[in-house]
This record gives structure tokens, sequence and C-alpha cells, in this order.
């Protein structure tokens, strides 16, 4: 986004910009990394950016970050009650707000030459850290000297894929950055998207059909409840081509549709794991998620066991595919890495183990058992974990096997 010459009516249309009266950032601490996660599904992550050789302002930049958020979520619902971004969240005591991390670049303010130098260097250092993948995309604030002159931010990513939209609150002082930061995400989403109707000439990133679009390539300054989301809804958002729909994001949460319960069940010691980001359990845990979503579950044993089985919703022996279209009850098992193999006889013969049974036979091996008579005697049944009348019996090896041949004469 750019910004127009600058007008006298800015400064007063940033006093009203929604927001600028919010509460500021509940967290507290200056963490690198992404906080535990909450948040169940795709979100947006947001950071605090600084140059090599800039001051640390975070506790003041979180504050802007945060107020931005509520009014960007508010102005979003205002447009469109159906979706509203899904920002990553964290627990902080008894409040929950913002997870906002802190990145200080690698390279001093003087490096970043241009918006796009500024662009690719903040990308791929977001990157290294770790704060961005195909699943989480994120909302970052420049906090240094403008990197090239009425550029107010930059952004841009794929539409099922990573995303970073960038703020540069230095490069157009007066333009309020919930404005910037609504523009910038948008892009991040994926807009605009090949085949918009009124992309601008020479320009397919931005809508040219109205001044009042959110992402139309200029600003003067407007407060964001004064922008559009889609003007005319006909390029990017909520239409009726065959194109792209921002509406349909992943990293949208539906309103208009309910939250189905994964409910996950743990036996013995491990960890279950989601892809997207919402599950990272070592006990039974239960999180929320919008209707349709799809997950893929994996499970990790610890030093002390293996992975046995998935019961419940999934039967899978790998990892564990849901689509949460209904409440979904899902069970992992894990066992011990080592068994005690049991067995025993009533009457006249004895059992043959194959490998040899002992107290500390490998879980999930191959074990075969044979019940052999003695010379006037005829096998009956097994009991234990053997059943019926066959002689050969090749029980399950995850727990501990106890089998009773029963001999008759």
């Amino acid at each position: 986004m750019r910004r127009l010459a600058f007008l006298a009516a800015v400064a007063g249309a940033l006093w009203l910009a929604p927001g600028a009266l919010a509460s500021g950032w509940c967290g507290s601490g200056e963490l690198t990394t992404n906080r535990p996660d909450i948040v169940t599904g795709r979100p947006v992550h947001t950071v605090v950016v600084v140059p090599a050789d800039g001051a640390d302002n975070f506790q003041t930049s979180a504050g802007q970050i945060a107020d931005d958020v509520a009014s960007l979520s508010a102005w979003w619902v205002g447009q469109d009650p159906t979706r509203v971004p899904r920002f990553d969240l964290a627990t902080f005591g008894g409040a929950t707000c913002l997870d906002i991390s802190f990145m200080r670049l690698r390279e001093p303010a003087s490096a970043l030459t241009d918006a796009s130098v500024a662009f690719n260097t903040i990308v791929n250092e977001i990157d290294t850290a770790g704060l961005g993948d195909e699943y989480r995309k994120v909302l970052a604030y420049y906090d240094g000297p403008s990197v090239e002159a009425n550029v107010c931010g930059v952004g841009g990513g794929s539409f099922t894929g990573p995303g970073v939209a960038i703020v540069i609150p230095a490069g157009c002082p007066g333009v309020p950055t919930d404005t910037v930061a609504a523009h910038e995400l948008l892009h991040s989403f994926g807009a605009v998207p090949a085949g918009a109707p009124h992309a601008c000439p020479g320009d397919s990133g931005h809508p040219c059909d109205s001044t009042t679009d959110i992402l139309y390539p200029y600003t003067q300054g407007e407060p964001l409840s004064q922008k559009v989301l889609d003007y005319g809804r006909d390029d990017y958002y909520g239409h009726s081509g065959s194109w792209i729909d921002i509406q349909d994001s992943l990293w949208l949460r539906h309103l208009d549709t309910p939250q189905e319960p994964l409910a996950l069940t743990l036996s013995g010691a491990g960890t279950v794991t989601s892809d997207v980001p919402g599950v990272d359990c070592t006990a039974s845990c239960t999180t929320q998620w919008d209707q349709g979503s799809t997950v893929n579950l994996s499970a990790a044993p610890t030093a002390t066991s293996r992975f046995v089985r998935w019961q419940g919703s999934c039967l899978a022996q790998g990892t564990c595919l849901l689509t949460l279209d209904a409440a979904k009850p899902v069970a992992a098992v894990f066992g011990p890495l080592t068994i005690p193999v049991k067995t025993s006889v009533v009457g006249r013969g004895r059992v043959r183990c194959s490998p040899a049974c002992s107290t500390h036979f490998a879980a999930g091996r191959q074990l075969t058992l044979v019940a052999v008579p003695a010379k006037g005697w005829r096998f009956a049944r097994w009991t234990g974990s053997c059943k019926g009348t066959v002689t050969i019996c090749r029980p399950a090896t995850d727990f501990t096997v106890a089998a009773r041949a029963t001999f008759r004469r």
C-alpha cells in the first residue's frame, strides 16, 4: 500500500480510527518463538520486527498490534458477519490475548534499501526463526525507519500456503496502521487472485474500481471504517466467479457454522499432535474446530513406549486423517516396548514358543504358540490371550501375553 500526498484531514482520521481507544496488549514477556497453540485451525501469528541496530520498543509495538487486530477483526465482521481472521492466541496467567513474538533482524536498517528488499529480508528471517509455515501466516510490524518513501506496508502469499503481511508505520506517518494491516493481510491471503475483472492496469495485485476498496493501491489516510471489503463483491471476496475467493480462505474462522469437538483419549505414555495447529496433547483432551475442518493427527511414543493403534473415529495404523463434519471421538493407544510372555497348562502337555518366550519379549513382534499334548492326551482349548481349539495360536503382543493350554486324556 502506498500513500498519496499527505492531507490535513489525516490527523483527524487517525484519531477516529477504530481501535484508537482500545486497551492494548494483555500479554507479557518477550519471546522470539511461538507460544503453545490454543487456537485450532490455521492462524495468523503477529510479530514485532526491529532492525539489528534498532531500539527495542516491544511493549509499545505489541499494544499497537493488539489495538489494530481488535479494530481489524471488528471491521471484518462488519463487512462479513460469517467470517473473521483467525489470530494466534496465547494464555497469560488468567488472560487470553494475542501471541506476539519479537524478532531482531541480522541486518541494520540501512540494508533495507527499498520495500522489496525489506519484504524479502523479513520473510527470510521469519522462515529461519520458524514463526511462519504452511499453516501459519504472519502479520509483522516493522519498528524501524521508512524503507521507501510513502510505502505504508507490503505483503504477499499463497491462497493455500505461507503468507506474510508487513506494516511499516514510519513509511506513512499519519496513516492508520489498522487500515494498512487489513490491506496487507489480504495480500498474504492471496488477494487479488488472477481472474479479478477490475484489477488495475499494470498492477494485477490491486483492484481499481473504487478508491474505497481496502485493496485500492493508494491511500489518503482514510480510517478503516471508511473502507470496503471488495467493492461490489466481484473481484476477490464473496464473488460468484470461478476464480479464487478469499472468503474461502482457511485462515478465516467461520461464524455461521457450529464448532465440532474432537475428543481425544490417550491410553499409555505418548503425545498426539496435529498438522494444523490445535492439538498437542500428552493426556486426554478435547478441542473445538470449525465444522468441516480437516486435521491429520500423529502419535509419538516416549523413549520407553511404542504407539499401538488408533481407536474410535480413526482406525488407521499411521497418521489419522479426520474431517470434522461432526463430533469425532478418537483414542490413541500406547504400550510398552517389552512385555512378559507367560504360558501355562492344565493336564499333560506343553506350550512351544517361537521365538522363545521370555519376560522381556519385544512388543509387537510376531509370536507363535503351539500346544503340544503328552502321549495319551489331546489338546482341548486355549484360554487367556489365546482362544479356540486350534493348536496353533498367534496372539497380539502389544501388551502382556498370558496363555493357558488345556489338555484332556
